[in-house]
């Protein structure tokens, strides 16, 4: 049994995912299996993945059914006890899971494991994930997983490992929230576990190369449930409230830059003022031509968004 269950959900990624591979395949710690889900894709991806030969790929097929339970189906047939998880157009440097090993193996019986990563806006580009009150060099059990994500989140999911038994405990990721279905599991298990991350060095690098994400706004047509799953153990948690505000504040963004206002106002009306910074705040208040113009300039020149998720003193 290897000790790590690789799964990478694949859909219409031709241009990425033998790069995607590549980093996988030159890993220095090789005990893994890697489980490819083919979602129904309808370019040369599984052709691309074919030109590899290496008995640890194991590629499944199935009609297309969306990212989660692309994910889902490739954890169900995994062996390992311990689930790495890489997208299709993401990298990993030659270190990643044997950071991830060793992490493990010094904080044992933790719900999740994380590394740091950097997210690629450009062929030369490259923003450094800060985490909201950790020194950069961080190695341990992190002490408020909600608190330390207000600006980059602790996990990321090209970044993480997640012990198998945990998805037995609380279910794997939910297939009726859109986008946000990683962010929802990661409170699912930051409510009940510890979350170790080794911040030491960075090892994977998220490629937002393709779109700024923000993009997406135009195909949101409904406030993804997650926002109101935890309404009932926010006041128990404050840290996840104001976690969820700034999830709140970005959705929001995302409707006005898609000209629904009228799912920006549900979420601003839910949104802890107090808990926002003035950038923040302003943001939610400008005019919609205003905001369009300001995240126009931002994506054309690949800025940091950091300054916008800088917590409020």
């Amino acid at each position: 049994m290897p000790f790590f269950s690789i799964i990478i959900p694949l859909y219409n990624k031709e241009n990425y995912v033998q790069a995607t591979l590549e980093s996988v395949l030159k890993q220095t710690f090789s005990d893994f299996e890697i489980i490819i889900i083919n979602d129904g894709s309808t370019d040369k991806s599984v052709e691309a993945v074919n030109k590899f030969k290496d008995s640890r790929i194991k590629l499944y097929n199935q009609p297309n059914q969306g990212l989660s339970r692309a994910r889902n189906s490739g954890i169900k047939k995994a062996t390992a006890n311990y689930i790495a998880l890489i997208d299709a157009d993401d990298f990993w440097l030659p270190h990643h899971l044997e950071q991830l090993y060793n992490l493990i193996t010094t904080y044992p019986n933790n719900g999740l494991y994380c590394t740091g990563y950097t997210i690629q806006k450009s062929s030369s580009i490259f923003h450094r994930a800060h985490f909201n009150g950790l020194p950069e060099n961080f190695r341990g059990i992190v002490p408020g997983f909600f608190k330390h994500s207000l600006q980059n989140c602790v996990a990321w999911v090209s970044a993480i490992c997640i012990p198998k038994n945990i998805f037995n405990d609380l279910g794997d990721f939910d297939p009726e929230i859109f986008s946000e279905q990683d962010t929802d599991l990661y409170i699912r298990i930051a409510t009940k576990y510890e979350v170790a991350l080794d911040n030491t060095s960075v090892s994977a690098i998220y490629n937002r190369t393709m779109d700024d994400g923000i993009s997406n706004a135009l195909f949101k047509k409904n406030i993804p449930k997650f926002v109101f799953n935890y309404t009932n153990i926010e006041e128990k948690y404050p840290d996840l409230k104001k976690y969820m505000d700034y999830n709140r504040f970005s959705l929001a963004i995302n409707f006005k830059l898609a000209s629904n206002i009228k799912l920006s106002k549900i979420l601003i009306q839910d949104i802890e003022m107090t808990n926002l910074n003035w950038v923040q705040k302003t943001l939610l208040y400008l005019p919609n031509p205003i905001v369009k113009a300001l995240f126009f300039i931002k994506n054309k020149f690949n800025m940091n968004a950091l300054f916008i998720f800088k917590p409020k003193k």
